[in-house]
């Protein structure tokens, strides 16, 4: 199949074109998504805060175990719905030619991404504000610093939305896919600093955990959260953009060969 190479740039409508499309798809859908954009992610807060809450009690300075959990389960759950985005959505996209039909139009890879990575963003940011409204109900969340959350949300969204392309664009099948949440998503969640402070790990194991960008984002979630932001804040956040700046261009190369070569 010849597929045409369209011309360099990237062009706003074509990113917002894409977006639109998986936005009419998600709102076909929506009663079946909210139980994953919402009702999941809200038992699973509302198990953990009131559950283990309850056992642990405070875990610093007087901050409850529930005020110390909610971010970490609230980003943890943003970086979920971005991978799944850009991995397994889009590889039915890549299976189902939807992609090479796109490039039969004056779009261009790196617009793909984009529009995709767009989208998972957007869906970060819905499971994020409906997780962090019902947290906030619960006391959980106070602060109008609060709404700071939503930038590590939005850098989870891109972030991630870009990991996930390395895995759908060389992906032999839906099933090598799960590699994605058993081998990167489920470590980053367990051990991001999402359930417990990362300082009581080993000292081995702290550095690795620190390597891995979700901790970034917690911790800048936390801070907002907590109102308690510093300057290591801002250094999570420039290791997220370098993560970002990195992986990106190699998704793009990768989608590149899968889908003109």
């Amino acid at each position: 199949m010849n597929v045409a190479i369209p011309t360099p740039g990237v062009r706003r409508r074509s990113i917002t074109g894409l977006w639109l499309r998986h936005a009419i798809s998600f709102l076909r859908y929506w009663k079946f998504v909210i139980t994953w954009v919402l009702i999941e992610p809200v038992i699973v807060l509302v198990a953990v805060g009131f559950g283990v809450g309850k056992l642990v009690g405070s875990v610093d300075e007087g901050v409850s175990y529930a005020e110390f959990v909610t971010p970490g389960l609230i980003i943890g759950n943003a970086m979920f719905h971005a991978l799944f985005e850009t991995s397994w959505n889009a590889y039915n996209r890549i299976d189902n030619d939807v992609y090479e039909t796109a490039l039969t139009t004056p779009i261009t890879i790196t617009e793909i991404t984009m529009g995709d990575i767009l989208w998972a963003v957007t869906r970060s940011l819905l499971t994020v504000i409906g997780t962090a409204t019902v947290a906030a109900l619960f006391g959980w969340v106070e602060g109008w610093q609060a709404i700071g959350i939503l930038i590590p949300a939005v850098m989870v969204g891109v972030t991630f939305g870009a990991l996930g392309f390395l895995f759908s664009a060389v992906a032999p099948h839906t099933t090598f896919l799960t590699l994605v949440f058993t081998l990167v998503a489920s470590p980053m969640f367990f051990f991001s600093g999402s359930f417990f402070p990362i300082e009581i790990l080993p000292d081995w194991v702290e550095p690795v955990a620190w390597f891995m960008p979700l901790t970034s984002a917690v911790h800048i979630a936390r801070g907002f959260t907590l109102g308690a932001l510093d300057m290591s804040h801002l250094l999570a956040a420039v290791y997220m953009i370098a993560v970002t700046a990195v992986i990106w261009p190699i998704a793009i190369y990768m989608l590149r060969r899968r889908l003109i070569s």
